[in-house]
């Protein structure tokens, strides 16, 4: 019982099948009809002359009327373009990411520390740990990885938790706007210096 009432009765297509059906035996119906009668030829149903011309020019302005639309739109992304270059093609050129070494990052670290810098003072810290992993070739530096494939990488080196402090340090104040402190400049120093003394 539940499956005959899940069985769709009728829908749009069908109906309107049925709509073509039942015309055209109405007009068999008709047209058996007036055989039957014999009443002679079918009636005439013919078209005025002139909606025949009407509909002829109708359709040769409609198609006058789309080319020139065509036309118009291909000359104003013509003359569009030609208005949207430069004069002379200019090329900004960008220079690749600068290389530091650790020293450099340790540096860079001192001095935002002392500006009060607190989140670029975390980035070079942390920038110095990813340098020396590279240095000492134990995770190889790459520009395009991310914090979360640096995290990946240090579960294979012994006591990666200084290392995993470090760059969840980095991930949250860079990518979840944390605002960091001095002790927050502490921590990324002390967990800095645990991975140099490996």
């Amino acid at each position: 019982m539940a499956e005959a009432s899940s069985i769709q009765q009728s829908s749009l297509p069908w109906q309107l099948r049925q709509a073509g059906k039942n015309l055209s035996e109405w007009i068999q119906l008709r047209l058996s009809q007036w055989e039957a009668e014999d009443t002679g030829p079918p009636p005439n149903f013919e078209f005025p002359a002139w909606l025949g011309q009407f509909l002829f020019w109708l359709l040769v302005i409609g198609v006058v009327g789309w080319l020139a639309w065509l036309i118009v739109q291909l000359l104003d992304n013509y003359l569009g373009e030609r208005s949207d270059r430069p004069a002379s093609p200019k090329v900004d050129f960008i220079p690749p990411p600068e290389q530091h070494t650790v020293a450099a990052w340790l540096r860079r670290a001192q001095q935002f520390e002392r500006e009060g810098n607190w989140r670029e003072a975390c980035r070079a810290l942390y920038m110095a740990a990813l340098q020396l992993l590279h240095d000492r070739e134990w995770i190889p530096h790459q520009p395009s990885r991310t914090d979360g494939e640096y995290l990946r990488a240090v579960q294979t080196l012994q006591r990666p938790r200084p290392l995993q402090m470090l760059i969840r340090t980095h991930e949250r104040s860079l990518f979840g706007g944390e605002p960091l402190a001095a002790d927050n400049v502490q921590r990324c120093r002390q967990a800095y210096e645990e991975i140099a003394q490996r």
